[in-house]
């Protein structure tokens, strides 16, 4: 009875340790497609190097996942690239430094368009009342 009750307890700790492998896998796999998408192919026009075919994007998905597998967070991983390539290779620009016109011109830009427009329709049912 002791023997199959070990025996037993042996097979519930393997499910959980094997459980536990696949967990950590599918984790890195996610975070893998994740940094995938935030990285532009450098030879081709629009694509990240999740969705490109290129020989380069899949040389560049080889150094992410030995870099994941090396233990190297996210915006190590980020700044090891932005530093070969430039900021051009990152699929959305930091919000910092010049490239927070490109964040805050949309924005006002939107804005005024909005505020002319309403100045527009109050200057027009003015003369249509009058």
């Amino acid at each position: 009875m002791f023997i199959k009750f070990k025996f037993n307890l042996i097979i519930i700790l393997m499910t959980f340790a094997i459980i536990g492998c696949i967990t950590n896998v599918s984790e890195n796999n996610n975070r893998n497609y994740d940094l995938y998408s935030k990285i532009m192919c450098p030879v081709c026009d629009g694509q990240t190097i999740g969705e490109s075919q290129a020989s380069i994007s899949n040389d560049m998905k080889n150094i992410i996942d030995l870099q994941i597998s090396e233990g190297k967070t996210d915006k190590e991983i980020l700044v090891y690239f932005e530093e070969r390539y430039g900021t051009e290779i990152l699929a959305s620009p930091p919000s910092e430094g010049v490239n927070i016109v490109v964040w805050i011109a949309p924005i006002i830009l939107l804005t005024s368009a909005f505020i002319i427009f309403l100045s527009w329709l109050r200057h027009s049912t003015k003369r249509q009342v009058q």
